[in-house]
């Protein structure tokens, strides 16, 4: 199983901010022992109590959380890439038995719930044996297990919908179907009928695969195509607003900078 990549380690968390270097595409738990720990996220500090679990997934950015306490203490930190957990659910393994879960196939995810009594005597353990490697290797395994395994959890997290396989790749059919042509983007109704579900699944199925509405997810991807069109230097602005379906070019302009803060034309006199 060292394959799969699945790392236990203890990060010191002190009443300066210190950092860990979060990585695209990794599921990440932060499973705390005790002493309540901050984490500032933009305007806002998260607060992650004793025993509590904070789960954050981020399909596209790798970049700094930020960590401090008002006293010296020290949290476990859980990682696996999503491929990890896509292999597991997919092939099962000898120590862990996850049930499928839809959650992961989004792009963004943050969670917060109290650690079980499982989880909390398995980083009790770790913690007050820290050198000890084949206890962090049989702990994270407990971890996970108990973590994904919950039965509140299933209940929660799982949309009955998308537990069937074809429903799945309905769904992500319906995805590519989409973003075939930016210009002349199909309604909802044509997408349903084009992978045969009904208008209420295909909208409850996207939201569910993706994290975002079908209008959500087309726009935030049609700014990130403008952004790296604009890179390109190869087109104008108003022409990149055609490309991406816009009539109106300041409507493009609007939802550029209502995206990036940004207007197209700043954007592209700001590179070097």
């Amino acid at each position: 199983m060292n394959d799969l990549a699945i790392q236990l380690h203890i990060h010191k968390v002190t009443k300066t901010l210190s950092s860990y270097q979060y990585l695209k595409g990794t599921i990440t738990l932060f499973i705390n022992d005790k002493h309540e720990i901050s984490m500032p996220m933009g305007q806002r500090d998260i607060p992650l109590p004793a025993h509590g679990i904070y789960l954050f997934y981020d399909q596209n950015r790798s970049f700094e959380l930020m960590m401090r306490s008002d006293q010296a203490t020290s949290i476990c930190i859980l990682t696996l890439p999503i491929k990890t957990l896509h292999k597991i659910l997919s092939q099962g393994t000898d120590e862990l038995n996850f049930s499928q879960s839809a959650i992961f196939e989004k792009e963004q995810y943050h969670h917060f719930e109290m650690a079980s009594s499982t989880i909390t005597r398995c980083v009790h353990e770790v913690m007050s044996n820290p050198e000890n490697q084949l206890l962090k290797e049989a702990k994270k395994y407990a971890i996970l297990d108990d973590y994904f395994n919950s039965s509140s959890r299933k209940t929660k997290y799982q949309c009955p919908f998308l537990n069937q396989k074809e429903n799945v790749n309905k769904v992500r059919a319906a995805k590519e179907f989409l973003l075939e042509d930016l210009n002349n983007s199909p309604t909802i109704k044509q997408i349903a009928k084009h992978v045969a579900l009904n208008e209420h699944n295909l909208k409850t199925g996207f939201k569910e695969i993706y994290g975002k509405t079908i209008h959500s997810f087309l726009k935030d991807y049609k700014m990130t195509k403008a952004r790296e069109l604009i890179l390109l230097r190869e087109f104008q602005i108003a022409e990149i607003a055609d490309q991406l379906g816009y009539t109106n070019v300041s409507h493009f302009i609007d939802a550029f900078k209502k995206k990036f803060g940004i207007t197209p034309k700043k954007f592209e006199l700001s590179l070097p």
